[in-house]
């Protein structure tokens, strides 16, 4: 229980011993909080404002098992695996080239069934990577029937690989925009 510089009524301090009675199975911080709330509502109340307040505020043991299932159905922060997304970088990069079009569109895939970006980040990579297939092939269309066919192949092979390193690393670090819900 923290302490107040305003004194507490003696019903004050009976409320929020059993306050913290009943908060005893929940997690520190939860406890910690609940107590300090109702504390600084207590402090600087004589008796009788003590008495209409507490009788306000209800049982403790009601406020302590609110607070407790309340908190059981918060979504646990887990540490965000990074599996999904780089498996989803390496589909998107290497299935260009070893299943062309097949691979590549199997990492679109990917990114739009993963629930862990963001709408916006969906759809710009999604976006990117298909801007660098079309301007790989319009490269390879334009400079294929002139004396620069060469360039136009260089450019089908390394514009598509180099647009998916980056939507692949920007895939990676926007991973845990958006937490799954229960």
């Amino acid at each position: 229980m923290t302490s107040t510089t305003e004194p507490l009524s003696g019903a004050a301090r009976r409320y929020l011993r059993e306050l913290e009675t009943a908060l005893a199975t929940a997690p520190a911080p939860l406890r910690a909080e609940i107590v300090g709330d109702i504390e600084s509502e207590l402090s600087g109340l004589d008796e009788a404002q003590s008495s209409v307040r507490i009788a306000a505020l209800g049982d403790p043991r009601a406020i302590a098992a609110d607070a407790v299932a309340e908190n059981r159905t918060a979504p646990e922060l887990l540490p965000v695996s990074r599996t999904y997304p780089t498996l989803t970088a390496i589909v998107l990069t290497v299935g260009w080239y070893l299943v062309p079009v097949v691979g590549w569109i199997a990492g679109l895939v990917m990114i739009g069934i993963g629930d862990r970006w963001s709408a916006a980040t969906r759809r710009n990579a999604i976006l990117a990577s298909v801007g660098g297939a079309v301007l790989a092939v319009l490269a390879l269309l334009v400079f294929r029937a002139t004396e620069l066919w060469l360039p136009g192949l260089i450019a089908f092979g390394v514009i598509p690989l180099l647009v998916n390193i980056f939507v692949g690393s920007s895939l990676r670090s926007h991973w845990g925009e958006v937490e799954r819900r229960p």
